[in-house]
């Protein structure tokens, strides 16, 4: 069990099902979390609201719709009759790419989850609000100024859900990487980017401290604990969705990708952890300046991604234990769920099987 708790909350307290099948309304299917959660939900019946991308599959409703939009961007009568039978909202859809600019992120992640609360106070729905464990995030300097703005649209969309007066619930997941079997992911994240710049090369140095966590939870913990808090009718609380004291450190996490790699037979050199401070004063304007353009903007990328994720050394909450009440299965071993998601992201780059099952 992880002994990690978040901060003193509400109790967790489970309401019996009404008769029949409860339904609920599923933002962001197409994304991450969305499609474990699909995965999941099997106990619910589920319509997606789909922007672009469809959901195929036969035991699921899809409306088209944009949460960018006032009423979902459905038409007046479509918005009426969803809302009657709709008991629940789980709010997924975001823009996650942390260096997006030009007001998308504001649109989406802030007036968006205002839209969708909107509907939710409509519907009479408990909101679950996806938010993330990196909530709280700031910098210091100009490294991870483009980074933070992720964090802060999801700051400003939780303070808009907590005023709403909407009951709801606010979960926070960490850095998601693959389910922790299969490895298998909708969609490349951050984490596997670095692991990318590090088999290419560019990942000399990291400028934090090797005993920092790197905290990561796979595709499918996360679904399976949002799943449980709205089978069991969760009405209120905050969640973290989180390793927490569980989370590998950093040097223990990049020890795990040479030796994969290495089990590839691609050469890694093991990066040098160089104190931040340092790196800020004396080695980076340097080293950056000497790379062509094309690879600094890469380093650049990772350096905020690994600024955003690795704040200060902090450990995270979780509630991953306190959610074990509610059936939530405890979080697996970290070093073989990375291993996972490095091999099928591996198969998914062109690595021969054979290749990938020596390494795993």
């Amino acid at each position: 069990m992880n002994s990690t708790s978040d901060r003193p909350g509400p109790h967790i307290v489970g309401r019996a099902p009404a008769a029949g099948r409860r339904t609920v309304l599923l933002t962001g299917a197409s994304g991450v979390v969305g499609r474990a959660l699909l995965q999941r939900l099997r106990e619910l019946d589920v319509v997606c609201l789909v922007h672009r991308s469809p959901v195929r599959r036969p035991d699921v409703t899809t409306v088209r719709g944009d949460i960018a939009k006032p009423m979902l961007g459905l038409a007046g009568q479509a918005c009426v009759e969803l809302a009657a039978k709709v008991d629940a909202v789980i709010h997924c859809a975001a823009i996650t790419d942390f260096s997006r600019t030009g007001g998308t992120l504001e649109q989406t992640n802030v007036a968006g989850t205002e839209h969708v609360t909107a509907f939710a106070a409509a519907a009479k729905a408990v909101l679950y609000h996806v938010s993330t464990a990196f909530v709280h995030t700031t910098v210091d300097g100009d490294r991870g100024r483009t980074a933070i703005g992720y964090a802060s649209s999801k700051s400003a969309a939780e303070a808009l859900v907590r005023s709403s007066g909407v009951p709801h619930v606010i979960l926070r997941p960490s850095v998601v990487i693959g389910d922790s079997v299969t490895g298998e992911i909708g969609t490349f994240q951050g984490l596997h980017q670095v692991v990318a710049g590090m088999f290419a090369g560019m990942v000399p140095m990291i400028p934090f401290e090797p005993t920092w966590p790197i905290d990561f939870v796979p595709a499918d913990v996360v679904a399976d604990a949002i799943a449980c808090v709205v089978e069991n009718w969760v009405s209120e609380g905050e969640f973290w969705i989180s390793a927490g004291d569980r989370a590998l450190r950093l040097d223990q996490g990049v020890a795990a990708v040479i030796e994969f790699a290495r089990g590839l037979g691609v050469s890694i050199d093991a990066p040098r952890f160089v104190p931040p401070d340092m790196f800020d004063r004396l080695v980076g304007p340097v080293f950056l300046d000497a790379l062509p353009v094309k690879i600094r903007r890469n380093v650049l990328r990772m350096l905020e991604f690994f600024t955003t994720y690795l704040q200060s050394g902090e450990t995270k909450p979780s509630s991953l234990g306190r959610l074990e009440a509610l059936g939530v299965r405890p979080l697996p071993d970290q070093r073989e769920s990375l291993r996972n998601s490095l091999k099928y992201w591996a198969a998914q780059q062109g690595y021969a099987p054979a290749e990938v099952e020596k390494a795993a």
